[in-house]
Formats: C-alpha cells, structure tokens, sequence
C-alpha cells in the first residue's frame, strides 16, 4: 500500500436546499403543504397571501377560473437517483388546468360568518369508557392511594376494554405509587395466599393472527430487538407479594364495573369475569374457558364433550352461553371521536358532453404572492455592503422558490391524476370490476418523470370520483395472468372473494379451493388456491371453519 495522488473526473447529482425542498412538497398531504405554508408565511415576512376571486366554481356548471399557472421552466422534481429533469408535456393543455387550479371552492362564500354555522355546534360529544369507569371509581368509598392507583389502571384500558400494560409496567411508570403501596401494605395485612408471580407481567396480549402480523409490520425487527437488548439490561422492578395482591384485588373490582370484563389482560379473563358476575363460576361453561380456549376457538365441541366427560347436548349449551358473551367490553363505546374529513386533491367528473376531465382543488390552500412593498425597498436600497437588502433579496428568493415548487406539486397531481384517468377510463364508468393492473412505470413513461416522483405525489394525495374518493396510490394495482395474454387486478379479485363470502351460507362457508373454482366457472378467471388464502387474509376474513356458524 501507498500513498499517491490522483485527478478523476466524475458526475453527481448535488441536492441543494431548494431542490430539497421541492422533492418535500411533492409527498406532503394537502393539510401538512396547508401547514407548510402558514409556517412559511410566518417565517419569510416577504410573503403574503393573495386575493381569491369571488366566485363559487362547481364541476358540475364547468364554471372553473383562476389564473393560469406560470409554465416557463418548471423546476424539476427528482430523486438523488435521478439526472434528467421533469419537463412539462408540450402538448399539455394547460388552459384546462388553469381551469380548475385557480379558484378556491368553499361554500362559506354563500353564508357571512354569522349566519354560517360553526363546527362546534354539529359536533356532539359521547361519554367515553374512560369516563364511565371513572365515574364508577368515584362512587366507591376508597382511600387516596387506592383511587390514585384506580385512576392509573383505568388509564391504560384500551378502547377495546383490555388493560394494555402489566402490573409492573404501570408500577414502573410511577415509582412514587410504587413505594406508597409499598408503605401501606405493611402497615395493613393483605392475604397473599393466591399470590401468582407471573400475573405480575401479564398483560393483554393480540390473539388475532391479522392483528399479530400488523403488529409485526408497524414495528421494525431492528427496533424490536434494540428495545429488547436495552430492557434486559435493566432489572426489574422489585414488588412485593403483599402489593401485588392489593393490585390484583383493586384490579379485579374494576373488572367487574360496568361494562363487566373492562380491564381484563386476556380474551380468557375477560369471559370468566363475566361469567362469575352470573354466577357460573363453577359451571362447565368456565371450565370450558379455562382448559379449553384453543378447541373453542375452532369449535371443536365433541372434543371439548369427551375431555370433559360431558354429553354433547350440554356442551353445546355452554358454548351458546359463551358465544353470547361480550368478548371486547369497551366495543359499546367506541374509539375516542376522531372527525378526519378527506379533501380531495384533484375531482375526476363527467362534464356535459360526456367526457370524463380533471381538475384541481385549490380551496384551502392560500395563495402566495411577493410583497409589493417589500420588492421596492429592496429596489431603491443602495448595494454596497447593505445587510438589509441583502435579507430582503434572500427572501424573495426564497419566496419566488417556495411558490414555484407548489407550483410544480399541483401541475404534477394534475397530470398524474389524467394520466391515470386514461388508463382506468372504463373504472370510472362502470366500476370496479373493470380497474386495470398499473404500475408506477406506466403513469411515469406516459408524463415522462421518473417513477420515484409519482410514487411521491400519489403519497396521501385524493381524488373524487364518480366512483367515489379514492387515494391515488389506489388505482395502482398488480395484476393475475390468466395465461392467454389477459391480466386481472387484484382488487377485483379481491372484491369477488369478499362478495363471494358475505353471500354464502353461515353454516355451510366457501373454503379457499371452493372460493377458487366458483371464480374460474363463473367468470373465468384462474386463480390459486393460495392466492385466495392471501387475499382472503388480507381482507381480514376469517378461514372457513373459523367462519362457520354451528346453530
């Protein structure tokens, strides 16, 4: 080895602050770029935003004005990978565009603010599961810890109803409870002759098999064993017997508040709560749910009959009884309300003459334009060594980049949202049935930009359709050969499974290889039997002997 120079010529692509920001604006959602710019209007004082015209544009009338975007030299948007720049089409018809880009459409233009009616007021509030729980602990005559630890667990109830963390996580999260129980339990005798180790870690744990691989999903295995290898080098915490008994007592009366099972750490606790509170503690219906969970889960009663030694006839009426249990307690509540409206981007309509057009949805979003003001200032500042002007200057530059990058993000929706309406023309018309396979490479070559900058831009961006609204990256869909040169999208074929299972018998449900020949005899379509097991899966729908109803 050594050490010498030499002189190399070489090409890369060097991604500038502007560029940077360019490539950020083609992804951002319509309420983040709304964000983007109140933050912007905010930071750059050059900025200002401009003056919408007084009208109320509906795609229905074709009565779309605004002013016509600048198109001299787009600023490219492209990936470090990418060299070439994003050139607008020649023979793009940018007066359709313009169309549809200009105007904001709200309808408060046809109300003044007083006579239009505010949120708050459509909006009605529900008590929550928290809130019910909490208004039952307060009716109990307990003391300060007690309440205060009460109030923990009913903090980590989840909105299915199952206590979310284990006795020792709740405990580790507030040490000083920790060590007030600790102090209490020995000034106060507590029975611990039901102590159980292990029910200091139990928690509830998912037992659907689509929840476990979305689980699996939505957490990296890198980060999974970096938290695993950082907990264990911590000890855990130390609990007494005594203070875990007092848990489980004050536990086990929260359980059985209404609804009956709420805090329960497993699908099995919860049942058996229930059926305590009607007094079957000791019937064959709770030895069922104690010994016997995976042969009810796949209703396996003669099964569940010989290991209990019980006829068939008794069996059946313990799983009935079972079966008419609430096994997600919290499910009467709901999930905490949560109004997320969808606006769409971009509308898809049918306009008079029965053509399908494109247009943008500019509501919402403000208009920028450089300040006037500042502009002369700048222009009759004196050059030499003015640090002012050179901020001023700065920032129109800066405000000039963001204007034509946001730009650029509406005319790339606009010709990524026509292009797909060429290829899914007959989608729109007539249904699902009829959506082609797409790939990215498809809609790239046809506006020719790379295929990193449509999957950008169809990145929580939506459109309305005749067919409905639709995020883009929708209409994007892989697709099944059928081996004479005719490819099937998979989202139809998943439409057909899903139709195929709703409609069958609930005692008698198609399994996948049934599932797989009514598709080929009646629409002619091949498809496997695993193929459907995937699907099926995907849809979140239950095998067939899960599926089937017994009585």
């Amino acid at each position: 080895m050594e050490m010498k120079l030499q002189m190399r010529l070489s090409q890369q692509l060097i991604m500038t602050p502007q560029l940077q920001q360019a490539i950020k604006l083609l992804q951002l959602s319509r309420t983040e770029l709304e964000e983007l710019i109140d933050q912007s209007l905010i930071e750059n004082p050059v900025l200002e935003e401009g003056i919408d015209i007084d009208t109320d544009p509906s795609p229905e009338e074709e009565k779309y004005q605004g002013d016509v975007p600048n198109t001299e030299e787009p600023e490219p948007f492209a990936s470090a990978k990418e060299v070439e720049k994003e050139e607008p089409a020649e023979d793009m018809d940018w007066q359709q565009y313009a169309e549809f880009s200009g105007t904001a459409h709200d309808s408060r233009k046809s109300f003044g603010d007083d006579e239009f009616p505010s949120l708050e007021a459509t909006l009605a509030q529900s008590q929550s599961l928290s809130d019910h729980l909490l208004w039952q602990l307060d009716m109990l005559n307990l003391g300060l810890i007690e309440h205060e630890l009460g109030v923990n667990i009913i903090g980590n109830i989840g909105d299915d109803g199952y206590l979310t963390v284990s006795i020792r996580e709740l405990l580790e999260t507030n040490k000083e409870l920790h060590q007030e129980i600790e102090a209490w339990v020995q000034k106060n005798p507590v029975n611990v002759s039901d102590f159980n180790p292990s029910a200091l870690d139990h928690k509830y744990q998912i037992t659907s098999a689509f929840e476990k691989k979305s689980a699996k999903q939505a957490s990296p295995p890198d980060f999974e064993e970096d938290s695993q290898t950082e907990e264990s080098s911590v000890p855990p915490l130390e609990i007494s017997a005594e203070a875990a008994c007092f848990i489980e007592v004050l536990l086990h009366t929260i359980q059985q508040f209404d609804p009956p099972g709420v805090g329960a750490r497993s699908l099995q606790e919860c049942l058996l709560v229930q059926l305590e509170l009607l007094n079957m503690k000791d019937a064959l219906c709770s030895h069922i749910v104690q010994q016997d969970m995976s042969l009810l889960e796949c209703k396996d009663l003669k099964k569940i009959a010989r290991r209990h030694k019980e006829s068939l006839e008794d069996v059946i009426d313990a799983y009935k009884l079972i079966m008419s249990l609430e096994p997600k307690p919290g499910r009467a509540f709901g999930a905490p309300a949560s109004h997320n409206y969808i606006i769409p981007d971009a509308y898809i309509y049918r306009s008079n003459t029965g053509d399908f057009k494109v247009t943008l949805n500019g509501s919402g979003v403000p208009r920028l334009r450089i300040s006037g003001y500042y502009k002369n200032l700048a222009e009759h500042m004196e050059e030499d060594g003015n640090l002012t002007k050179e901020y001023i200057q700065e920032k129109i530059k800066a405000g000039q980049w963001l204007m034509k990058s946001i730009e650029q993000r509406q005319k790339t929706i606009f010709r990524v949202t026509q292009s797909i309406l060429q290829f899914q023309k007959e989608f729109f018309e007539k249904g699902i049935n009829f959506l082609k396979p797409l790939v990215l490479k498809d809609v790239a070559e046809d506006i020719s930009v790379h295929e990193s900058t449509v999957s950008r831009i169809t990145t929580n961006k939506y459109v309305h359709t005749p067919q409905g609204i639709f995020e883009l990256k929708y209409f994007f869909t892989s697709g099944i050969d059928q081996g004479s040169g005719e490819t099937i999208s998979s989202k139809r074929i998943k439409d057909m499974i899903e139709q195929l299972i709703q409609n069958e018998e609930a005692r008698s449900p198609y399994t996948d290889l049934q599932i797989a020949k009514i598709l080929f005899e009646k629409n002619q379509i091949r498809v496997a039997r695993r193929t459907v097991a995937k699907y099926r899966e995907a849809l979140k729908i239950l095998p067939s002997n899960k599926r089937k109803q017994l009585f």
